[in-house]
């Protein structure tokens, strides 16, 4: 289920939750399009847990996953990634590392689970009937790139790099690995949720521009 988006629906959801669960993944791709959007399967999954009283990252998840379609990596995916295929030929398929995820998460009405766009969660869902698997359906999927330009009264939506840069923040760590992006999406939870120290940072951000 996904929440209404204005900002007074997300100032009062993360009071009925304990937790925000950010997810980011990376699948695998090619330059020229070879593997098509069916056939993608995930190659790393990561995520962070977040205490919705402070907002602060209180644990991490993060494993790679062997591709089994297509077990050989691309090298425009490897450059991309920084992911390796030596990396993803001693790592488990996914069955394995999504029933350690599932075992990782909190009890499901104690999260909501959150992306930087809708992506994530489909692909996900990719991989599970893939693997003849149930579809992963958190009780809340939160899409963080809605929510933001609603929360921030944006004219349309941006990416996360942009969001970081509107709210006078640096990306940290490597772009496109996922556990870096789980984290520099967390950064942004603070504007999100009404936080009004970083709503002066934001505001103060746009004037100089």
């Amino acid at each position: 289920m996904e929440p209404e988006y204005n900002s007074g629906s997300l100032s009062s959801l993360i009071n009925d939750y304990r937790h925000i669960v950010v997810v980011d993944i990376e699948h695998t791709c090619t330059m020229d399009g070879s593997i098509p959007p069916e056939e993608r399967e995930i190659i790393e999954i990561n995520a962070v847990l977040i205490d919705t009283c402070s907002l602060q990252i209180i644990d991490e998840f993060s494993e790679l996953i062997r591709p089994i379609t297509h077990p050989k990596l691309s090298q425009f995916c490897t450059e991309l990634t920084g992911i390796t295929q030596a990396e993803l030929d001693i790592a488990d398929p996914f069955p394995k590392v999504f029933a350690h995820f599932i075992d990782w998460l909190p009890d499901n009405s104690d999260y909501v689970l959150a992306t930087w766009g809708s992506y994530d969660i489909v692909q996900l869902n990719i991989d599970c009937a893939v693997h003849g698997m149930a579809a992963f359906k958190p009780s809340i999927n939160l899409n963080l790139k809605i929510a933001f330009k609603e929360a921030r009264n944006l004219k349309k939506k941006v990416g996360l790099k942009r969001a970081l840069e509107i709210a006078n923040l640096s990306y940290e760590g490597s772009h496109h690995r996922a556990l870096d992006d789980a984290k520099n999406t967390a950064k942004l939870l603070p504007l999100i949720f009404n936080d009004k120290n970083s709503q002066q940072s934001m505001r103060s951000s746009l004037n100089s521009k």
